[in-house]
């Protein structure tokens, strides 16, 4: 486990390439003894990737870090690990390693997230509450990432009806954010469990939350949106979800209230209705959920280059060398799948080299 852990902690290396060695049939420990002139060999590293990898093994205590981390009261767990979550392992992007306190959602049980505004309305407080109670005592997990709001009502409503609940983090499990959940913190590594692919004492900056979305989504079978403005974290969470092939269903509400903007627009582009309860969790229940096809209605427009891109662009602008630091990609190759992206309609250039998505 050491190697595994000295690999999800080398600084500058991102989660793709770090994916790039498991496809390779690469361990992390055969990486920290590996000659430089085989390290230079695998394909997708650039000059700077092969670097940071041998600093870290010259200036990383290894011992004595996972001795310490041993010692934390934290779990973590990589891909190459049989127990690794199944769904993640499903998704385009997985991360290559969590972190978490409490425990990982049982695969044999469904998942459903549920995902909404941090300033929701009282209905929407209402109604979040009780679809995470029902699931709950429906013995279904629900996933959610212990935001204020939408995120916060959900967790409370799963551990009011008794079941399992777990809330994945965009900083560090030993990070408490908000504050405020200081609470609901402290609970839910007793009802399920806390969850973060960053290592320990990450802060909570604003780039790391559109990422973890992709892992409440790829935890989930189905997502559920409550309340969400027209460009907001929920939106990405449907997007992602939609990208992983899963059901995402929508709490619908009023055509001129701005936190239901986002709902109504994910209705006009087909997104499942919730607006009976006991049905949905019928639904959700009866439904074979654990088989996935890495696709949506996308399929069609795509090719896989393409949808890897797209997969790792938001609705906040992304400059071209963040992306090629993630991507297996030269810039010339980059620039023609963005070309072609953009010729779409999935992608905008805001400024230049600078990008967001349009759908």
């Amino acid at each position: 486990m050491k190697y595994k852990y000295w690999l999800s902690n080398i600084y500058g290396l991102w989660n793709g390439k770090k994916i790039l060695f498991r496809k390779n049939d690469i361990s992390a420990e055969e990486l920290y003894y590996m000659e430089e002139n085989s390290i230079r060999k695998i394909n997708g590293l650039t000059e700077k990737d092969i670097e940071i990898i041998l600093k870290s093994r010259i200036e990383w205590e290894i011992d004595e870090k996972w001795g310490q981390f041993s010692m934390s009261g934290y779990s973590f767990i990589s891909v190459e690990d049989k127990v690794y979550p199944e769904r993640l392992r499903k998704i385009i992007d997985p991360p290559y390693s969590l972190y978490y306190k409490g425990s990982l959602p049982d695969n044999r049980k469904t998942s459903v997230a549920i995902v909404g505004a941090r300033g929701r309305s009282a209905y929407g407080e209402s109604v979040a509450k009780d679809i995470g109670r029902r699931l709950a005592k429906s013995g279904i997990n629900v996933i959610s990432g212990m935001a204020r709001g939408i995120d916060r009502d959900s967790h409370m409503g799963a551990i009011d009806g008794d079941g399992s609940t777990y809330a994945v983090l965009g900083c560090g499990v030993n990070k408490c954010y908000p504050r405020e959940n200081k609470f609901l913190y402290d609970l839910l590594p007793e009802k399920g469990g806390i969850i973060s692919e960053y290592p320990l004492n990450t802060e909570p900056l604003p780039i790391y939350f559109p990422q973890r979305n992709r892992i409440i989504s790829g935890l989930s079978d189905v997502v559920v949106v409550v309340e969400a403005r027209l460009k907001s974290g929920s939106l990405i969470t449907a997007d992602y979800a939609l990208e992983q092939g899963k059901d995402v269903y929508v709490v619908p509400g009023r055509v001129c209230d701005p936190l239901s903007q986002g709902c109504n627009a994910l209705i006009k582009q087909g997104a499942n209705i919730l607006n009976d309860l006991e049905e949905f969790v019928k639904e959700v229940t009866d439904s074979n959920s654990n088989e996935y096809v890495q696709m949506d209605f996308r399929k069609n427009l795509l090719e896989k280059e393409e949808s890897l891109v797209y997969s790792l662009l938001d609705f906040r602008p992304i400059g071209i060398g963040t992306l090629m630091e993630k991507l297996p990609y030269q810039l010339s190759e980059l620039l023609t799948i963005l070309e072609s992206l953009e010729g779409k309609g999935f992608i905008r250039e805001t400024i230049p080299n600078y990008f967001v998505r349009e759908l």
